[in-house]
């Protein structure tokens, strides 16, 4: 279980870089995160991937609904999911995967 929290942990912080990287990069060549919003929302794949991104992010913010104890920690979980993206989630995954294995386990299966 430690591993595999550990190897989520490590994907998020790599998507962090990512994402800092993509943020300080100079754009002389294809402008600002605006200007790169509006050719990549003109491409149909792009378009699709996106609805896939978001899909995905409404998907994971149906199980944190379903798992956190009250709706407050729902919505402060869920809520960022759709502006941090995978960050967010990687992070939420790291802090709960002990409980969701162990509600989701088979008796007979070990979640450690």
């Amino acid at each position: 279980m430690n591993v595999m929290r550990a190897i989520i942990g490590v994907l998020g912080l790599a998507m962090l870089g990512l994402v800092l990287w993509a943020a300080l990069a100079k754009h002389e060549l294809h402008g600002g995160f605006f200007d790169q919003l509006n050719v990549i929302t003109t491409l149909p794949w792009s378009i699709a991937t996106l609805a896939d991104l978001y899909l995905g992010f409404l998907l994971l913010a149906t199980v944190i609904f379903l798992t956190e104890r009250s709706w407050l920690a729902a919505a402060f979980w869920a809520a960022p999911v759709f502006v941090l993206g995978n960050i967010w989630s990687a992070l939420w995954l790291v802090i709960r995967l002990p409980y969701l294995a162990q509600r989701l386990s088979k008796p007979d299966w070990p979640t450690s």
